[in-house]
Formats: structure tokens, C-alpha cells, sequence
């Protein structure tokens, strides 16, 4: 087999050469692969796996509106990655339609969304990704001569009415629209891009394939929603411990579904193959959503929380870590963020809204039980997640805090 062709850093527009079907071995399952949103959390992952799968020997790609290499950017930096890097949006249709042409992926995954906190004013970044891009990729998609899966992410947060309890993909979706009450944008918008993508599925006559999984609360090594905020309660922005006590809200047992970014990719891969080869899934996967965690929920302060406070304090497992901590009672803490969301509101007349730590999304995911189904990914796909919660925290602890440093350092040079 010829060797993968390795490539530094592109800018979309950029013409990429071309491989000489002459030349060439028989394709791979997966082929050509596209990652959109591949310099995020999730996508650093799953390009990793794809690089190390040996049924995806066909390019990787990764289509992000930023690719630099600063430092909150999850790029394989080396110009010996396997990956080739374009830059651009997807709400550009021209643009998405100039990539797909180039890169002619025959499996896209679609791991593009913004953070869930973001602020307000930029709430229509939520539509114009989640909603918009996810319209025009299956469009582009739809058309291309070569691209027959496509694996969207959503989020369990998409389903309405929480929390949840060991909620299955039969439970409905938030709203589809602004009227449906009390969900967040990013919510919707998640809801609406998941409809999207599996009414978009068409698996006659090698049409597009589609699905999509909804993975649990991830965590893992270069993680950028969660386990910042649970290190900044101890932690400080040089990467060393502060004296200040913990603080826990709650009696700390409501149970959370996580998933360690590693067992999120392998999902997204599996799911991709059985797409392209649908003898492999034991039913159907085509037009689906699948749930993906790791198969067993933690208590979110008793055991998540306290494991990211262990390691960056550097207290044994079995030391008294609960001296240092003070227990808020959940109602302490509703009513504070009642407090300020109504300061809030009348202050700026809720064109701000409130820190997301005093929000009612903060309340929701601090207090309450969110905890998902994964039996079908398992009977369908036959995943079995890897289960190593408190290892796979450390490393991601270890590596945050190393990233703090060097920042610090960084800084300190440059004055």
C-alpha cells in the first residue's frame, strides 16, 4: 500500500492534489474522510482514531473556521499529522460545495457546534452552525458524487423536559422553534440540527446515509467545557493549587452519563462503518440516534468532580479531602441564582444573561440527575465502551494544568 499522503496546514481555496486513481491501491472502507469542526475537543479525538484505524488509510481531513496553532486551537501540529487542515465556515455554501469537491470525502463527520455558554449577544452563532451549516453540508452532501455516510453530534441536552433519568432516543427533542419555552438556544439549535440530519438520510440506490449520536457529558485530555470550570474552583490560571476551600453544591449523589472523549470516536467510527456496510450493525443504524456514554453514570460531585480536585491538589484517594470542602445545600444555591438572574433581567433588560456557574442551566447540571441509555449503541453496534473514569481524569487534569504553566511561562518571558 502507497504511503498516506502527510500534509501541513491548508487554507481552504487552496487546491489539494489529487491522488492517481491509477496509482492507487482499492479503496478503504471509510475512503476519504472529512472532519468538520476537527480542531475541537471531540474532533482532536476522533481524527486521532481515524488516524490509527487501519480501515481508514484513504486522507483525513479537517474543515475548521480556525486552524492556527494557538493555544486553544486541538490541531495535530506536526507537518508529519496525516492530516490536511482547510479553513472556512460552514454557513459558506460556495465554499462547503469548493471543499467537498476537492477533498471528495466518501464519510463526513459533522463535530462543529459552539460552546453551549456562550454569551447572549452571540446566540445567533448557535443557528448559523447548527442549524444553517448542518443544512448546507447535507445539501453539498447530498449532491457530491462520493460522500455516502454522514455522523452528526448532537447532545443529550437536545431532549426536552430535563433532567433526565436513563432517558433512551425514544424520548422527544426540546422544541423546534423560539416559542416551544425555556430552552437555550444552543439546545434548540441542537434539536433542530439532529432533525435535520436524519430526515436528510437516504439509503436507496447509494443515497446519503445519515445519523446521529447524542454522546453524554465527555471529558478527557484537552477538554474545554466542565473541567476548566471545576479546576478553577482549586486551581489557578498559573496551573498551581490555591488555598481557598472547595465548594460543592448539593449533597453531591445526583448521577451524571459521562463519556471520555476515546469512547465518543470509536462510537462516531463504528456508526460510520456500519453506514458504508450496513452487515455490520445487527439492525438498523441508518436515519438513527445513539445515545453514547460509558456505560456507567458517576455521582457528578462525589466522584467526577472530586477526582479533577484530587488530582490537581495532589491528595491520595484515600485522604480526607471532604475537610476542605464546604457543602452549599441545593436550595442555598437556587435561590442565589434566582437572585441574580433577576438582577439580571432588570439591569440590562435580559440582554446579558447571568454567569453560566448562577445560571439555570447551571442549576440543572449541578443539582440534578442526567443520566442516559446506551443499549442500543451496544445491541446495534456492539460497542462496549472502555470504562477507566478516574485514569482518563487524571491525564486530562495533568495535562491542563501543564498547559496553564506553559501559558504562564509564555507570558512571563514575553514581559
Amino acid at each position: 500500500m502507497a504511503p498516506r499522503t502527510r500534509s501541513s496546514a491548508a487554507v481552504a481555496g487552496t487546491t489539494i492534489p489529487a491522488s492517481s486513481p491509477s496509482s492507487s491501491p482499492p479503496s478503504p472502507l471509510l475512503g476519504s474522510v472529512l472532519v468538520v469542526g476537527g480542531c475541537g475537543f471531540l474532533g482532536y479525538h476522533l481524527v486521532s482514531h481515524l488516524l490509527q484505524d487501519p480501515e481508514c488509510a484513504g486522507p483525513v481531513y479537517v474543515l475548521d473556521r480556525r486552524i492556527d496553532d494557538g493555544p486553544n486551537t486541538n490541531r495535530h501540529a506536526s507537518d508529519d499529522s496525516g492530516v490536511t487542515y482547510l479553513e472556512g465556515s460552514i454557513t459558506d455554501a460556495a465554499l462547503v460545495a469548493a471543499v467537498l469537491a476537492q477533498t471528495r470525502p466518501r464519510v463526513i463527520f459533522h463535530a462543529a457546534s459552539p460552546v453551549a455558554t456562550l454569551p447572549r449577544l452571540r446566540w445567533p452563532e448557535f443557528e448559523a452552525t447548527n442549524v444553517t451549516g448542518t443544512r448546507i453540508l447535507l445539501e453539498s452532501a447530498a449532491v457530491s458524487d462520493t460522500v455516502r455516510a454522514f455522523v452528526y453530534t448532537s447532545s443529550p441536552d437536545a431532549y426536552a423536559d430535563p433532567p433526565h433519568h436513563n432517558v433512551s432516543e425514544t424520548h422527544p427533542l426540546a422544541a423546534p422553534d423560539r416559542r416551544g419555552g425555556g430552552v437555550s438556544e444552543y439546545v434548540r439549535t441542537k434539536a433542530a440540527g439532529q432533525r435535520l440530519v436524519l430526515a436528510a438520510n437516504n439509503d436507496r440506490n447509494d443515497g446519503l446515509r445519515t445519523c446521529a449520536l447524542l454522546p453524554a457529558h465527555m471529558y478527557g485530555e484537552r477538554s474545554t467545557q466542565g473541567l476548566r470550570e471545576i479546576l478553577d474552583l482549586c486551581v489557578g490560571r498559573d496551573g498551581y493549587p490555591k488555598s481557598s476551600p472547595l465548594v460543592q453544591l448539593g449533597a453531591g449523589a445526583n448521577l451524571m452519563s459521562v463519556a471520555s472523549a476515546a469512547n465518543v470516536a470509536r462510537a462516531h467510527i463504528l456508526a460510520a462503518k456500519a453506514l458504508l456496510d450496513p452487515a455490520r450493525a445487527r439492525g438498523v443504524v441508518a436515519g438513527e440516534s445513539f445515545n453514547a456514554t460509558d456505560g456507567r453514570p458517576v455521582a457528578f460531585w462525589n466522584e467526577h468532580v472530586r477526582a479533577v480536585w484530587r488530582e490537581a491538589r495532589g491528595i491520595e484517594e484515600n485522604s480526607a479531602i471532604l475537610k476542605n470542602v464546604i457543602v452549599m445545600p441545593g436550595w442555598v444555591y437556587r435561590t442565589i441564582a434566582w437572585v441574580v438572574r433577576m438582577l439580571f433581567w432588570l439591569l440590562t433588560l435580559g440582554t446579558v444573561l447571568p454567569p453560566t456557574a448562577v445560571s439555570e442551566q447551571g442549576c440543572l447540571y449541578s443539582l440534578g440527575e442526567h443520566t442516559y441509555s446506551v443499549d442500543k449503541l451496544r445491541d446495534r453496534l456492539g460497542f462496549e465502551p472502555v470504562q477507566d473514569h478516574d485514569g482518563v481524569m487524571r491525564q486530562a487534569v495533568r495535562w491542563e494544568l501543564n498547559r496553564r504553566r506553559q501559558q504562564k511561562e509564555k507570558a512571563r518571558k514575553v514581559e
